[in-house]
């Protein structure tokens, strides 16, 4: 790649800024909202910034042992809208993210994966927030139990075959990004071209070893 141009002659914008005053603003279960003035290493100015410090977030892309991916419809109030999601959520204290994934499909689907494949993560939004979204791929899901939700989770569960999904998404009707960046991982997966061709031609079909790298 070609640096085309920068801030100022010997500018380096992994230097830190340096923390003046830190304001705790609120806290909640899902984020602590603080301002924070930071100096410039490279000008010594001060300015002001919103940080949210979040706990680690999961996406799971599930497909069951018909082929079918795995989708939750729900109600998300900052939109005021329903939308067709991955299967997803926080990862609670002490837990590694796999196990925050497997916990949450088995609670938000009752699914339970027989292969279980890392797909990596991602900042959410590093310009506000500090912590990553993690996604894995379970292969060959079997219903297991029944939903276990949270007071304020309200739901369905749709088994899309893999051709409708791919329509969604292009159409839109997929619309949260973080949905579209675990998708996009897995079209980034070593296996994926393996899987599509199964998911398309067999999709009547168990799945079975896809290859690729297991997860946590």
């Amino acid at each position: 790649m070609r640096l085309l141009a920068q801030h100022s002659p010997g500018f380096d914008p992994s230097r830190p800024w340096v923390d003046k005053v830190v304001e705790v603003k609120g806290e909640t279960r899902l984020f602590r909202h603080i301002l924070v003035r930071r100096r410039s290493p490279h000008t010594e100015r001060e300015h002001g910034f919103t940080r949210l410090l979040c706990p680690d977030w999961v996406n799971v892309v599930a497909f069951t042992r018909e082929g079918e991916l795995l989708l939750v419809e729900q109600f998300r109030h900052g939109i005021g809208a329903s939308t067709f999601e991955v299967v997803g959520g926080v990862c609670d204290p002490g837990e590694e993210p796999g196990e925050s994934g497997r916990r949450e499909l088995l609670e938000e689907t009752g699914h339970i994966p027989d292969r279980w494949i890392s797909l990596g993560s991602c900042s959410p939004n590093p310009a506000i927030q500090d912590n990553r979204c993690h996604f894995f791929l379970g292969l060959d899901c079997r219903c297991e139990a029944g939903l276990d939700l949270d007071p304020s989770e309200e739901l369905r569960v749709w088994a899309v075959p893999w051709k409708e999904a791919e329509a969604m998404l292009r159409e839109g009707r997929i619309d949260h990004a973080l949905v579209q960046v675990a998708l996009l991982r897995l079209f980034l997966w070593e296996g994926w071209e393996d899987l599509k061709r199964k998911l398309n031609c067999h999709g009547d079909a168990t799945l079975e070893d896809h290859g690729g790298a297991d997860g946590h």
